[in-house]
């Protein structure tokens, strides 16, 4: 006989509620992006307890009901109802995509049963893991976009948490997290310094091989392969835009040869824009969290 809980799973109202569910730990996201990296203030970083959330430019503390998911941002219109101060839009985007990615994940995990008839509560179990992986690979995207860092102290309790996740998992095996965390780091670490023997620079960092590690953890080593490639064809895509763009607004060359050094120098280098690789990454592995199963259901029926 179906619970309650399990009767409405796929209701207009259960679903609402996963996404609110999903648009408050976007919140607590915004905190964890915005406190845990470095600063010169803040070495390693900040709590992300205390002090409550407050204004950056003019500390005052924010209210309650001027932290509420989403449509705070939109009453405010972005500023700060003390001194008028902007907020980023990126806090609005962060909460959007982790309340997508929670929605996402019920409606995969519980709604859908991609697995073979688990039981509700396993469908549960593997909902709030999915939703954990994402959130934590929505904090480890930002941070890298705004800093260029992959933190340890994301990475490895994520490579730990995940491990022991995926052994609530029936098709994963005691093994599959230990070879994919191994691969996730080991592979990148050699392909990276293969390329700095060759280039002289750095390739991959240490960080997107502790990023797959986490990764690996959870999704194996299959997980990571797809996530280093599909990152690497999504970061090539995206890199073509921001070449782009970047081309189009630069300012026009000197027409004349009688430009000074000091001109050449401050020239932007367009060929050599860096893109953190963490984000594309992240992207590759979120595709692959949600594909795989259609993915072996559909080589399987290839396959008779």
């Amino acid at each position: 006989m179906l619970g309650p809980l399990e009767q409405q799973a796929g209701s207009i109202a259960i679903y609402a509620f996963v996404v609110l569910f999903g648009l408050l730990w976007g919140s607590f996201a915004n905190v964890c992006i915005y406190r845990w990296p470095p600063s010169d203030e803040f070495p390693n970083g900040r709590s992300i307890v205390k002090p409550g959330s407050h204004c950056a430019v003019c500390k005052a503390p924010i209210k309650w009901y001027d932290n509420v998911p989403l449509l705070a941002w939109l009453w405010l219109r972005g500023k700060c109802r003390q001194c008028k101060a902007p907020f980023s839009p990126r806090y609005l985007i962060v909460e959007a995509v982790t309340g997508a990615l929670f929605g996402v994940a019920w409606w995969f995990t519980v709604t859908h049963d991609w697995f073979g008839h688990e039981v509700f509560e396993a469908r549960l179990v593997r909902f709030g893991i999915y939703a954990a992986f994402c959130f934590v690979l929505v904090v480890i995207t930002f941070i890298d976009i705004d800093h260029k860092l992959i933190l340890n102290k994301v990475t490895y309790p994520s490579i730990v948490g995940f491990y022991g996740f995926g052994l609530l998992l029936p098709e994963r095996h005691w093994y599959d997290g230990l070879i994919g965390a191994a691969i996730g780091y080991g592979f990148p670490w050699l392909v990276g310094e293969i390329y700095f023997r060759i280039t002289k620079r750095e390739g991959l960092g240490l960080g997107d091989g502790m990023l797959l590690a986490a990764v690996g953890a959870l999704l194996g080593w299959k997980g990571v392969f797809v996530s280093l490639f599909g990152g690497a064809l999504i970061g090539s895509v995206i890199g073509i835009f921001v070449l782009a763009k970047a081309r189009r607004n630069a300012p026009p060359e000197p027409e004349t040869a009688d430009s000074t050094d000091e001109e050449a120098e401050d020239a932007p280098s367009i060929m050599r824009m860096e893109l953190p690789f963490g984000p594309f990454l992240c992207m590759a592995a979120v595709v692959y969290l949600f594909a795989a199963p259609y993915l072996q259901l559909h080589f399987r029926f290839l396959g008779g």
